[in-house]
């Protein structure tokens, strides 16, 4: 099936957005071998457009060139993944925390349980899929941030979430764990509501680091090729 946006020619930047999309999406997954040629003949283009795409990718890491054996997605990084989650977990509190004493904290909150409220309607209607779902759970981080005026801090969260955020979906595609992590999210509002900066940091810490409990096995051995060993 030959893919495009809009029904128009793809341009190189076309071909990045969508091929970015796949892997941050896991539809390529983390070690495997894409090809110049398949991609040309998905996108309906010449090589060149796909070998721009490709050096933007790659210096940005989402995908390895190997001289003599071809293209492929990178693996995820588990170290990089700890250390993103310990620096989202000690930034996320600190902000968070800065709520409780905002004077523009009631209506933070309101656009806090507006998200949830989202999140709740998505689950009981059965048709919670992982993409959107991830979609209002960052949304849900996203707002704090830029509420406290730190989005750019955010915004450079998210630029260093090549292996991170690829980890996050795994997550919802492995365990579909759509109501915990709402209850997870509901557990950090009523933190920040009652204004105890100590069930706040156990909620944050919970939150962020519940997948890398959850998928341990997982990581040692059905997803095992996923990481760099």
């Amino acid at each position: 099936m030959i893919r495009s946006i809009n029904g128009t020619r793809n341009s190189a930047e076309d071909i990045y957005h969508m091929l970015k999309e796949d892997i941050l999406t896991l539809k390529l997954k983390p070690g495997q071998m894409i090809s110049e040629n398949e991609i040309a003949s998905t996108y309906n283009v010449s090589r060149t457009p796909i070998k721009t795409a490709f050096m933007r990718l790659k210096g940005e890491n989402y995908i390895d060139i190997v001289p003599q054996r071809g293209t492929f997605v990178t693996p995820m990084d588990l170290k990089y993944i700890k250390d993103a989650i310990y620096m989202r977990s000690v930034l996320e509190t600190d902000i968070l925390e800065s709520i409780m004493t905002s004077d523009d904290a009631q209506n933070i909150i309101s656009m806090l349980e507006d998200n949830l409220n989202q999140q709740q309607v998505m689950i009981d209607s059965g048709d919670a899929k992982p993409k959107a779902f991830f979609g209002l759970d960052n949304n849900f981080h996203q707002i704090s941030f830029e509420a406290v005026g730190r989005i750019e801090m955010w915004n450079i969260i998210q630029y260093c979430q090549v292996f991170y955020t690829r980890f996050r979906m795994l997550d919802s595609l492995a365990t579909s764990r759509y109501k915990q992590l709402c209850l997870e999210h509901e557990l950090i509002l009523q933190a920040i509501k009652s204004k105890d900066k100590a069930k706040l940091k156990t909620a944050v810490f919970d939150h962020l680091h519940g997948a890398l409990y959850l998928l341990s096995d997982k990581i040692e051995n059905e997803y095992r090729g996923y990481f760099i060993q």
